[in-house]
């Protein structure tokens, strides 16, 4: 894929989509196209900052790296998803891993041309600060709409949160390129307690699993389960 395609997808959906013109252009002209292979870090946690990445092509699994060590993957990200902004915002280390999930295409738009475009005009720092918005406000709706809900209910809205998403979901079937085991870290559950909770959505007709991933059948019927 080249600049032109990318800029098509980076443009078409996600942050990006909705800045004014001269910002898109100064970003995509300063961006440079990187490929990632399947299973390979963009960027793990303790890394220097080094700028502002989009997800053009592939998947982007982003974790959280906790005080012991560990992991907990917090999104399976698709097209369109800009990521790293915190570092570039507090100039600390990264807090998340970044790694492709399959063979993936990023755009990076290096710290130097970052710092460059809101030297620039300072009034950019609040289009970049719309990225830490948006994915802060799907983290509240999470913390306040998920995670207090018993087990099933609260497996339900997580995949539907997750459908909503993705920029290409519709009325039809959903495909989360999503395993089992990230799905149970990010409910905080146990793969078996998690298992159990898709189980009763499979029998409900909402859900199936396979080997690609987890499929949603019926969004608006998940958004309702009540168990």
């Amino acid at each position: 894929m080249d600049k032109r395609a990318a800029a098509q997808v980076l443009e078409g959906r996600g942050w990006l989509a909705e800045q004014p013109a001269d910002l898109r252009a100064e970003i995509l002209a300063r961006g440079r196209l990187r490929a990632y292979a399947d299973s390979q870090a963009v960027y793990r946690g303790g890394d220097a900052p080094d700028g502002l990445y989009a997800l053009v092509m592939g998947r982007m699994r982003l974790a959280t790296v906790q005080e012991d060590g560990r992991e907990v993957v917090i999104l399976h990200a698709g097209p369109g998803h800009w990521f790293g902004e915190v570092s570039m915002v507090d100039g600390l280390p990264r807090g998340q891993t970044a790694v492709a999930k399959g063979d993936s295409l990023v755009l990076h738009l290096p710290g130097e041309a970052f710092a460059r475009i809101v030297e620039a005009d300072p009034r950019r720092w609040a289009n970049f600060a719309g990225i830490l918005s948006r994915h802060l406000r799907q983290a509240t709706h999470y913390l306040g709409e998920v995670l207090a809900l018993p087990t099933p209910q609260r497996t339900a809205r997580l995949l539907a949160l997750l459908c909503r998403l993705e920029e290409d979901a519709g009325n039809g079937p959903v495909l989360l390129p999503l395993s089992q085991e990230d799905l149970a870290g990010m409910l905080g559950l146990s793969r078996q307690t998690a298992n159990r909770a898709l189980g009763r959505l499979e029998a409900a007709g909402l859900v199936r699993r396979g080997y690609g991933g987890i499929e949603v059948r019926d969004l608006a019927a998940l958004e309702g389960f009540e168990g």
